[in-house]
């Protein structure tokens, strides 16, 4: 079936082939037709994109792409579950004065042409209705450009987040749309849309699967920064940092597992980084927190022996898949971890202890688990021989569950896959009984001189704790945009941000840092706290 559409445009054919080629409108200027548009590919010749259709009511999910052929043709497609229809596009006459003729040629099943038919009228009122608007755009556009107005399009960043649209990576999402003037791009293998009130135009959903490195060099081209908040780290691989090395783009993760970061570490160090682009790789509350609360530990104690890491994460806000996925590998799972500059073997949720910390989350009991990266970067920066990394509930019931769930996967040798709806049905029932009030603790014992000294640092907060993971990255992400962290390739994380920038950073996002010295009272470090 063909449909032929012809009529004339007081404007330009660089305004027609911008619409064509310009993704912003489409979901605004035809919100009665289209919502939910997610970007495969926008390049100058060719766009392709996913978005919800709207035919009078009925929904359904479109494949979109196009682009221009010479300077009076252009090409562009709609293909759906049933039919695909393709628009060949010609302008004809002077600019101000052309004549627009599209031909549409819809293709389907020979069993649905009748029904076809009888919507033909439907197709024709939606077609001119999507031409009177662009029309209308159009034309007001020229108008503009003719009386000599000038559009201001001065450059903002572009900052591409990887699993921007979970958990942990929401929250990035909106520190940066609050602290910044970036434009933010969330790329996910589904694109899923999340919604920002008041952000709209400073969002873009993009699909693509860090699986694939065609895709990931696709999407970061001409980025100014690529953050990658997207989980389970374990086995994922380092395409992303892999195609920001290719195009010197900065980047920074999330990743807490040691595996992938030593991945990342060999990768960085194995290639020579472009001038300029800096490379934060566990930039979250492990083993990004916990390395600059050892720095800020070192000066109290120099020689570090042992570093002991407990988080207490609040109940209240269970977390995404990601999260229960890493969690849940670890428990009843055997490890190596490094212990007394040797290694020894430690099984998940095993253990437990009662740890205190600062008013108001008081004592709660953390149990040994997941292979962190902190296994990794503490003897590479510190010369730690001993790393100890707990996690536990603020509910005792929960934790014991836990630990029967572990208990369970020892005996029967369930797959992670299993227990994943197991666990995150636990926490979701547990979540109402809970607080957000979360933190991490970090004790530091060594020895200055021949004196054997500790020191514990806590970042953690009274409500809203689930933030904390998240904001490191985002700090980061301001001060990468504001040129403030400089330099070539890997930064050092336990540098990358002096303790007052630290302590003023989060107690604007009313998160608090205590200190205390062996088993004294907790003291809180404030904004003035001189270094």
């Amino acid at each position: 079936m063909k449909l032929t559409f012809r009529h004339f445009l007081r404007t330009s054919r660089r305004f027609v082939f911008e619409n064509i080629m310009d993704l912003e409108h489409v979901c605004i200027v035809h919100r009665r037709w289209f919502q939910n548009l997610r970007v495969r590919v926008q390049r100058p010749d060719y766009v392709e994109y996913r978005l919800t259709g709207l035919f009078y009511g009925l929904r359904q999910q479109v494949l979109a792409r196009g682009g221009p052929v010479g300077p009076d043709h252009y090409w562009y497609e709609f293909i759906t579950a049933v039919a695909r229809m393709r628009v060949d596009g010609t302008l004809d006459g002077e600019d101000g004065n052309l004549t627009q003729t599209e031909i549409i040629t819809f293709e389907f099943a020979a069993v649905l042409a009748p029904i076809m038919w009888l919507l033909r009228p439907l197709f024709v009122h939606q077609k001119r209705d999507i031409l009177a608007a662009d029309t209308a755009l159009l034309e007001r556009e020229y108008v503009l450009d003719q009386s000599g107005f000038q559009r201001n399009e001065s450059r903002t960043p572009r900052v591409i987040i990887y699993g921007g649209n979970g958990f942990f990576g929401r929250i990035v999402v909106e520190e940066l749309l609050r602290h910044t003037t970036a434009r933010i791009e969330i790329a996910s293998r589904t694109a899923h849309k999340v919604k920002y009130p008041g952000f709209e135009s400073r969002l873009q959903f993009i699909e693509s699967n860090l699986q694939d490195l065609r895709s990931v060099q696709r999407v970061i081209a001409g980025g100014d920064l690529v953050i990658v908040t997207a989980g389970p780290f374990q086995g994922m691989p380092v395409t992303a940092l892999q195609a920001c090395i290719a195009e010197g783009v900065p980047y920074i993760d999330v990743a807490d597992d040691r595996d992938f970061v030593c991945r990342a570490y060999a990768l960085a160090e194995s290639k020579t980084i472009p001038n300029g682009m800096v490379v934060l790789i566990g930039c979250s509350v492990v083993p990004g927190l916990t390395s600059l609360l050892t720095r800020f530990a070192q000066a109290t104690v120099p020689r570090i022996l042992q570093a002991k890491i407990c988080i207490s994460p609040g109940t209240k806000h269970p977390r995404g898949p990601g999260s229960f996925a890493c969690l849940l590998s670890t428990v009843g799972k055997q490890f190596i971890a490094p212990a007394g500059g040797k290694e020894t073997s430690v099984v998940g949720w095993t253990k437990p202890e009662r740890v205190s910390f600062p008013a108001p989350m008081g004592d709660r009991t953390c149990y040994r688990v997941v292979d962190i990266a902190d296994h990794f970067i503490q003897p590479r920066y510190f010369g730690t021989e001993t790393v100890e990394f707990r996690i536990g509930s603020e509910l005792r019931a929960l934790n014991m569950m836990l630990s029967a769930v572990r208990r369970i996967r020892q005996a029967l040798k369930i797959p992670v896959g299993w227990l994943i709806p197991i666990g995150r049905t636990l926490i979701h029932v547990a979540a109402p009984f809970g607080s957000s009030a979360g933190g991490l603790m970090v004790e530091i014992t060594g020895y200055a001189g021949e004196e054997r000294r500790s020191e514990t640092w806590c970042v953690f907060s009274p409500d809203g704790g689930e933030r904390i993971p998240s904001i490191p990255a985002a700090i980061a992400a301001n001060m990468v945009l504001q040129k403030a962290i400089r330099g070539t390739g890997i930064v050092s994380l336990p540098d990358w941000i002096t303790r007052d920038q630290l302590v003023a950073e989060l107690a604007a996002r009313g998160i608090r840092v205590a200190v205390r010295s062996g088993a004294g009272e907790w003291r809180t470090v404030g904004e003035g706290t001189k270094r």
